[in-house]
This record gives structure tokens, sequence and C-alpha cells, in this order.
């Protein structure tokens, strides 16, 4: 069991690498993957680009991880891992405005056409664009704190009955997330893509165990957001909520070499703007999926819940921070700015601030041909949501294809396509492993995705 349980919790520092069948690594050691490619984005009119991107297929990351014998069934291990950007070398990307620089022509969290009453629109224009910006700027740039270690930082000890882990980790649902689709995390036509979910948890402890194909993991996560601002200091409140950011979930699962199922839980606490005193339920999600190898094909299918009915900024919130302010850019940049916004605090399918209750199918496999590996993937993704800007659902059917040309172990070519058929008040556009996509230009308006290049391991 001890075994088990250290080859699972190394894997997840380095996914790639043990899905290939790579060893335990003894001592310490430095570890990495290099992905850059070339990419044509067609996210509607005046919104199309071809351009270099790094993490297309895997994100692009190095990191140092070790471990020690300790005897007796004892073992100590430790992960620090850093993404990073080829195209760029920075440690940060921006997702939704990724294709078009600061701004994109259509793309807007707050609608201008109702989000004011129209005695008030005309004046607070300004302030509208200003806010809009920055909601924009908070929820799409990845790892805005700068972190040097923001992919994974944790430490941990091996026991005969289990790991325990501490510090910033992989939740619980996401790893079933990507365990049980055909893409993993990959390319444009991965289903989290269309989907909401916490990726990271900082300051978490984990519980992990591994026995005879089963496998459970709970964590806890004690709170901490992942940009740099605090929470908005506000006269009416007394004292931070009791846990007011708080993370916990689990995941079990049970795996043979050609047979998998998993259920994962994960949910987040929040303190919202108008309620900065209580401790709310946040984003929750629930998933369960399966996988079945036949030959030299292996099906995958997955369903996911996530609902979210306390974003930290609704609506109404955004209507009052405008008139308050009387449109004053840098009175709402002072609010905004002091707020802990996270990218599930924002609709992914409608492009709006607002809540969530989104259902996701997918249905997917992965065929060994030749050197290399066919992708296929299906998903379905629907927004059911109100609020006075979600007056209707938002749909979106999702088509993927790849292939994957390994060159040796460690060095492979890839190729993707990928199309977003957005209905309704569905404007979700298609991203890569590095980042989610966004929005099109407007709801309806499909997203279409070509993608090639080179990732290399080591």
């Amino acid at each position: 069991m001890r075994k088990t349980v250290l080859t699972l919790a190394l894997a997840l520092a380095f996914p790639a690498a043990f899905a290939q069948g790579g060893p335990t690594p003894p001592g310490v050691e430095l570890y990495g993957i290099i992905d850059v490619g070339i990419e044509h984005v067609d996210n509607g009119p005046n919104a199309s680009v071809t351009k270099v991107t790094s993490g297309i297929s895997t994100g692009s990351r190095w990191g140092i991880r070790g471990s020690e014998d300790l005897g007796g069934g004892y073992r100590a291990l430790f992960t620090l891992e850093s993404r990073f950007e080829t195209d760029t070398g920075l440690m940060s990307n921006r997702g939704p405005t990724f294709f078009c620089g600061t701004t994109c022509p259509g793309v807007a969290l707050i609608p201008p056409a109702n989000v004011l009453p129209p005695s008030v629109g005309g004046p607070l224009l300004a302030g509208l664009n200003s806010l809009n910006t920055t909601l924009l700027q908070a929820v799409s740039t990845v790892n805005s704190a700068g972190a040097i270690f923001d992919r994974q930082a944790f430490a941990g000890l091996v026991t005969p009955y289990g790991a325990i882990l501490l510090g910033r980790q992989y939740t619980p649902n996401y790893e079933v997330l990507i365990k049980f689709n055909s893409f993993a995390d990959s390319f444009a036509g991965n289903p989290g893509q269309v989907s909401t979910i916490n990726i990271r948890a900082n300051n978490a402890i984990q519980y992990r165990a591994e026995l005879k194909g089963f496998t459970l993991s709970a964590m806890y996560g004690f709170g901490g957001a992942e940009g740099l601002t605090p929470l908005p200091t506000r006269s009416e409140r007394i004292a931070p909520p009791e846990r007011g950011d708080d993370f916990y979930g689990f995941n079990l699962q049970y795996n043979t070499p050609q047979f998998g199922v998993g259920v994962g839980y994960n949910q987040n606490r929040t303190v919202t703007f108008a309620a900065p005193n209580e401790n709310r339920k946040g984003l929750e999600t629930y998933s369960i999926g399966g996988s079945a190898t036949v030959g030299a094909v292996k099906l995958f299918g997955q369903y996911l819940k996530a609902k979210n009915d306390n974003p930290v900024l609704r609506p109404e919130d955004l209507q009052s921070i405008l008139i308050t302010t009387g449109g004053n850019s840098a009175a709402i940049n002072s609010i905004v700015g002091g707020l802990f916004i996270n990218a599930f605090d924002v609709d992914s399918l409608r492009g709006l601030a607002g809540p969530t209750d989104m259902r996701v199918y997918h249905i997917g496999l992965q065929w060994n041909v030749g050197p290399g590996q066919l992708l296929a993937s299906y998903t379905n993704s629907k927004d059911s949501a109100r609020s006075p800007w979600a007056t209707a659902d938002a749909t979106v059917d999702v088509f993927g294809l790849a292939y994957i040309y390994n060159l040796s172990k460690r060095s492979a070519l890839y190729a993707s396509a990928a199309l977003a058929n957005n209905k309704d008040q569905a404007r979700a556009a298609l991203g890569a492993a590095c980042c989610r996509g966004g929005w099109t230009t407007a709801p309806g308006e499909d997203s279409r995705v070509l993608q090639a290049g080179i990732r290399h391991t080591f």
C-alpha cells in the first residue's frame, strides 16, 4: 500500500509522465514540460487571429519533487511546480482577452443595454466601461499573483495507512474531471473549456489512500484566494466571517487496467459583496465518470453538475457600484480591486457576472493508432441559471478531434481541431490546456480552433 500511495501522490505532480508509464522518481528530481504551438482561433467578427501559444496540449511547467524513505513503511515527499509561458517567458497569461489584446470587441461581462436605468445610463457609460475592464482583468489572468509555484506546492508523509499532504494542491473533483474524459485537460476540445470547477486549493490538507484498485481522497482548504488583494474593508464589517473562503472536497475511485469509475465533490465557501459578514456556500460541483478499454480503444463518459448561487458580485451589486460612485473609474477600481473575484464568479457560458447552474455531459475515446494516439470527444454543456441578465438558457455543443504523434518517449508532435456550437445566450470560446478561451463576440456566435505544435518532457 505504501508504494501505491506514494506513486499516486507523485503522479499528481507530473501526470503526463506517469500516464506514459514512467517510474516513481527516487531522491530529488528536476522535471518539466515545454509545450508550444501555433493556433488559429475564430471567435466571431473582428475576433479571428493566428498566433503562437504556450501550453496547447499540456501546460508548460518546471518543477522539483523528491522523496525520502524513513523506514518502517514511512516516506516523506514534496513537490514544487511552477508554470511558465513558452511564447513570452512569463509566469502568467490572459485567458478570455487572450486573442485580442487588452479588450475584446463585444466581450462585456456587463450588458450595456440593461445594466442601468435609462435616466442614469448615459452619464455613467465611462464608469460602465471601466468596471467591465476591471472585471475582465480579474477573471481572465492566470496566476495574477505571479506566484513562483502557482501550479503546486506541497509536502507530505506517506504511512502504511495512507498519505497526508499539505499545501497548494489539485482539488479532488478536478482529479475526477481530467481522469474520466478523453481529452484530460488538453487542447481546445477538452470539456473543461465549457465546465465550471475549482482546480486548486490553497492552504489545503489532503488524505489519500489506494488499496486493491480503490482510491480515496479527502481535502480541506483553510482559505486564501489566489490574488494579491484582500477582502474589502467596509464600515459595516464587524469581523471576518469564520471559514469565509474555505474549501472542502473528496473523491472515490476504482480503477483496473480495463475499467475505471470515480465520483467527486467540491465546495467553496465565499464572502460576497452584498453580505461581507456572512459565510455562504459558493461554487459546488459534483461529478461521476467512467472509462473502459476495449483493445486499442479507451472509452470515456462523464457527468458534472456545477452550481453557484452566491457569486461575489451579482448584477444588482454592479449596478449599485456604478450609481453610488457616479461612474468614477478610480472609485470603481478601488472597490472591485479589493474583492476576491474568482473565475467561477462569472457565468462561463454567457460571459456575464452572476450565478451559475450548469450540467455537463461528455463522451469520448482514445485510440492507439500507429506511433500515436487519436482523441475524439463530444461535450454538451447547459447553464439554466437566471438573473436580471441571464434571461434564457445557455447551451453549447463542443466537438473535438486531436492526434498526438510520438517521436520518442519524451517528444511528440500534435494537431487538433474543435468547434463550439453556441445556442441561445451561450457565447463560450475555446482555449487550450493553458487557459480558458473566454467568450465569442455575441451570444450564439460559434468558436472554431485549429492547433498544432510540439511537446517535450524532461
